[in-house]
């Protein structure tokens, strides 16, 4: 005989602690928790007001980098990256790209149609599955089609640039 129950159930919990240790759990020292896909396991973010500028139509770095630590060599990375651009000519692109190394993760571009110089927001995101649980340098680079592209233009109506990335479980 089967009993239905339709009653949803609740947790409440002060401290989790992992089967291995006697102190907090502490994921970077537990190799056997396994967590429901989905899951995101760590946040790490930048944020900058400085302003950075290019005049070249290669990616140059920005001096903006994100360091993470994957704790499962399974999990997929999510980006996302958001700030002010402005390009100082009509009619050019301003590309700006993460990449990891020399390899492009993930990107967004302002194209300017038009004869006139444009500020507006570039927000982008990305996935990557880095399939290592060692430290990992994420940077931002960008590029120009002409004129000078500028991340965090300084005027009173500016946001600060936002980098962020999240290890999501699989």
């Amino acid at each position: 005989r089967s009993v239905h129950n339709s009653m949803t159930s609740r947790l409440l919990v002060d401290k989790i602690e992992g089967k291995s240790t006697t102190t907090s759990l502490d994921l970077s020292a537990v190799t056997n928790l396994q967590m429901p896909s989905g899951s995101v396991v760590q946040v790490v973010n930048t944020l900058s007001t400085l302003q950075r500028s290019t005049t070249s139509s290669s990616d140059t770095d920005t001096g903006i980098t994100l360091d993470i630590t994957p704790k499962f060599a399974t999990s997929k990375l999510y980006f996302l990256f958001s700030a002010r651009t402005y390009v100082d000519q009509g009619g050019r692109e301003y590309i700006i790209k993460i990449k990891d190394g020399s390899n492009p993760v993930g990107g967004g571009a302002t194209l300017f149609d038009g004869g006139d110089r444009m500020a507006e927001a570039c927000t982008f995101q990305a996935f990557h599955e880095p399939n290592t649980t060692s430290t990992k340098t994420y940077k931002i680079t960008h590029a120009v089609s002409g004129g000078t592209g500028y991340i965090n233009v300084q005027s009173a109506t500016d946001f600060p640039m936002h980098f962020t990335i999240m290890e999501i479980t699989q």
